[in-house]
């Protein structure tokens, strides 16, 4: 991430024919999403959780940026327990209140209270805030990859006006089932590539 600057108000659209392959892409990988059952979210959440606590004993410099699963998202929830107990600071992700597209960091303790956000998303009501430069590592979620490690958002451009605020030290990393993982997905001119990905 080195020399990337805040591009936070200068985030623009996609072209209309990428834009529209990204809905198009959207729509089908959601559908498929919404089909996973319960049971099926629970075994694949249990397998990446356990993957990203090898992983994050490699990587114990700085906060953990994760997020709380909606729907039938990956869920880390096991994870964050983990990381509890190790005690490293973890935080998610704070769009309640903000203007549209904009994210912060917040830490996540097991005692916090939850609220659903504007998208539906549970987020903590009172945490304090910390600096995007503090996070060594963020757990992405996304609809969709690719085999080079792009990533597919919901498309409200809240991961790419976050992501040029972290240190250039800092890894993100996605998070997703394997049948996300996709030969090619549309990339936007300011999508930016995971520096690894998790599947089950």
């Amino acid at each position: 991430m080195a020399g990337m600057t805040d591009r936070t108000d200068t985030i623009a659209g996609d072209e209309p024919a990428q834009s529209a392959a990204k809905q198009e892409l959207r729509r089908v990988m959601l559908a498929r999403r919404r089909q996973v059952t319960a049971a099926e979210q629970q075994a694949a959440s249990a397998v990446i959780c356990a993957k990203l606590t090898r992983l994050l004993a490699d990587h114990p410099a700085g906060v953990v940026f994760s997020y709380l699963a909606y729907g039938r998202e990956v869920d880390l929830a096991a994870l964050h327990e983990y990381l509890w107990q190790s005690g490293r600071r973890l935080a998610v992700p704070k769009t309640a209140g903000l203007p549209s597209g904009e994210m912060r960091a917040v830490l996540l303790s097991p005692a916090a209270e939850l609220g659903r956000a504007g998208l539906g998303v549970y987020e903590p009501l009172d945490a304090p805030e910390i600096d995007p430069a503090e996070i060594g590592v963020v757990l992405a979620p996304g609809v969709a990859f690719d085999a080079v490690l792009n990533r597919l958002g919901h498309g409200k451009g809240y991961y790419d006006r976050f992501l040029p605020r972290l240190s250039a030290a800092a890894r993100v990393i996605g998070v997703a089932y394997k049948w996300q993982v996709l030969p090619e997905v549309p990339v936007g001119r300011y999508d930016r590539p995971m520096d690894g990905l998790v599947t089950d």
